[in-house]
């Protein structure tokens, strides 16, 4: 469920199938900004990772964690991210 106070709130609906369970997931679909020069870097994520402690790791600040993903739509669940994925890590922006 998305909380009335999240930036996504009225953010398009998105259906995918989990790779795990084979079920139907409903999330918010993020469009990367096209034309947008944003420097960043990979980052191959963990089992143990949280958004939060990567983005604190990376100086972006644990309260802004959705500036990665921002930069990562194809993360369709923040809280779920399969290990092994790489993902973006925006900097010096």
């Amino acid at each position: 469920m998305i909380e009335r106070v999240s930036r996504y709130y009225d953010g398009p609906l998105s259906q995918t199938i989990d790779p795990v369970t084979n079920e139907p997931k409903i999330s918010v679909y993020r469009s990367f900004p096209s034309g947008i020069n944003i420097k960043y870097i990979t980052y191959v994520w963990k089992a143990s990772d949280e958004l939060s402690l990567v983005a604190n790791r990376f100086n972006i600040g644990t309260k802004f964690w959705w500036e990665i993903t921002d930069i990562n739509p194809e993360i369709l669940d923040p809280f779920d991210i399969v290990p092994g994925t790489v993902i973006r890590i925006p900097y010096g922006n």
